[in-house]
């Protein structure tokens, strides 16, 4: 968890650096890759861009985010107080020849990036099981879950589900490519930027 801590920070710190905030919202420069397919893929310094139903080419699939809605309420559950819920479809397809270990954590939503605490995970349950370990399961059968395996040429989809400012209407879901260190014990290494960016 720490070294997820770390890259999430690490990450965070990059989005600031590369986006420019308008008043009251998020800006972000879109860029579209090479692709024939309309695809978007990452530019030179390693960052793709794109907004809602738009297709981004990762290492490991194409993601797609649709159809964002903010309410008071979901699937019978409530948000904290100031808060309400944000929720998105996310479509994953893995173009590749090996199974891709997945996590709802791999994405995070952004609703200001001048402020390094403006921002959250998918909403989870924790429990702790026989062995003292911390379990963590979905609150709604509609989301994504927690934790899954994404196999070869496969397609995955699901909400995700987060619970955001009530005065908050811009968002960006990002996720950062990390690869596993080549020596045991070492730090992970990161690879490209995928930046999706909407309002709700």
């Amino acid at each position: 968890m720490k070294k997820r801590l770390t890259a999430l920070l690490l990450a965070l710190m990059m989005l600031v650096s590369l986006a420019a905030c308008g008043e009251g919202g998020l800006s972000l420069d879109p860029n579209k890759g090479g692709s024939d397919d309309d695809v978007i893929t990452p530019d030179e310094d390693g960052v793709a861009v794109g907004y809602e139903g738009d297709t981004l080419r990762t290492e490991f699939f194409d993601m797609k985010v649709e159809n964002p809605q903010t309410s008071e309420e979901y699937d019978g559950l409530t948000p904290s107080e100031g808060y309400k819920f944000l929720a998105v479809d996310l479509t994953l397809y893995n173009y590749t020849n090996s199974s891709v270990p997945m996590y709802d954590t791999d994405f995070e939503v952004v609703w200001d990036v001048d402020d390094d605490d403006a921002w959250a995970w998918p909403e989870c349950d924790e429990t702790v099981g026989s062995d003292g370990e911390v379990e963590y399961s979905v609150k709604s059968e509609k989301q994504l879950p927690v934790e899954f395996s994404l196999g070869i040429h496969k397609t995955e989809t699901g909400v995700l589900l987060y619970q955001v400012p009530e005065d908050s209407t811009d968002f960006i879901i990002a996720f950062y490519e990390v690869f596993e260190p080549e020596k045991e014990g070492g730090d992970p290494e990161y690879g490209d930027a995928f930046y999706v960016m909407f309002s709700a």
